[in-house]
């Protein structure tokens, strides 16, 4: 009998996230892989960051970044998922579940709720912070999120506690 080795780990990764983290966590999205393995971009939300480019550069500082998967092509979303969330959250679940990879990194409570649902493993900007700081990558989770707050995402009060208490901040 022969031993085969596990599938790679595989994330998916929507658009928020993805220009979060790529602001905050020390070495950007190319950190990701080393922390969590590699990282699934969908076409759409490929279309999401390059349309935003004007305001933000992770699109321009993301697309050679060793162990991020740029998919090439728009997913065929299931339309009942297009009534609850939006494309890009809707392609994030979509991928995950075509290509079998069982965790998705997303923010909106709406979608997470669906992943959870569909049976796909979920965290979140702050989730992805909190591992980085318990491994030595983040210095400070507490600075992080601060940063996250100054620059317009909104974290409800009682989760940035509870991540900052599990960090041991």
């Amino acid at each position: 009998m022969t031993k085969t080795s596990p599938a790679p780990c595989m994330t998916v990764i929507n658009t928020s996230p993805a220009i979060h983290l790529h602001a905050v966590l020390p070495g950007g999205l190319g950190a990701l892989p080393g922390l969590i393995g590699e990282i699934i971009l969908p076409w759409e939300v490929a279309q999401e960051l390059d349309a935003g480019h004007a305001k933000d550069t992770t699109w321009q500082e993301i697309q050679l970044l060793p162990g991020i998967i740029h998919r090439s092509k728009a997913v065929a979303v299931h339309p009942i998922l297009l009534t609850q969330i939006d494309l890009g959250e809707a392609a994030v679940i979509q991928t995950a579940l075509d290509e079998a990879h069982d965790a998705v990194i997303l923010d909106d409570l709406k979608a997470r709720r669906i992943a959870l649902t569909l049976g796909l493993k979920v965290t979140g900007t702050l989730g992805i912070l909190l591992v980085a700081r318990q491994t030595g990558l983040l210095p400070s989770l507490t600075a992080a999120i601060a940063t996250l707050e100054k620059r317009g995402m909104w974290i409800a009060p009682a989760l940035a506690a509870k991540a900052i208490a599990l960090a041991g901040e």
